[in-house]
């Protein structure tokens, strides 16, 4: 029905974008039902209002990732940077990424300073599973078996 009102009107354009500031409100996506509209608002005019913005979705064109518990999240990704795991990728490289793939509600910038001070525990936890890595192929072949 919103669908067919938006595409009756002669330059829909302005319906999209006020719309899309009313359906992308936190206080509007509170409500279960609003938010199931604003869900569905989105997917259909997303490529419409990033076209008339200028901006290239790329070959994604997806929607991010929900994060439950985001500042939990990069600091277990800060333990695998500190690791090596992602290779020469920085701190600043990563919070571009992460902000790029996953909705945390927060700003790049301070997704960067969660990977830069996270507790050095994230790193010895990254540890503790690549030594469980190691004992892995040992316990199939029985040596740790009873």
């Amino acid at each position: 029905m919103l669908k067919k009102s938006i595409d009756e009107q002669e330059n829909e354009i302005p319906d999209i974008f006020l719309l899309a500031f009313l359906l992308g409100d936190p206080k509007i996506r509170e409500k279960r039902t609003w938010d199931d509209l604003a869900r569905s608002f989105f997917k259909q005019y997303r490529k419409v209002i990033y076209s008339y913005c200028h901006y290239d979705t790329g070959p994604l064109d997806l929607e991010r990732i929900r994060v439950k518990e985001p500042k939990l999240f990069i600091e277990y990704l800060s333990g695998m940077v500190r690791s090596g795991m992602f290779g020469d990728c920085s701190y600043e490289e990563l919070a571009d990424y992460i902000y790029m793939i996953f909705q945390t509600d927060f700003e790049k910038s301070y997704i960067c300073s969660i990977l830069k001070n996270a507790h050095e525990d994230y790193l010895h936890i990254h540890d503790q599973i690549r030594r469980e890595m190691k004992l892995e192929p040992k316990r199939k072949n029985g040596i740790f078996n009873n």
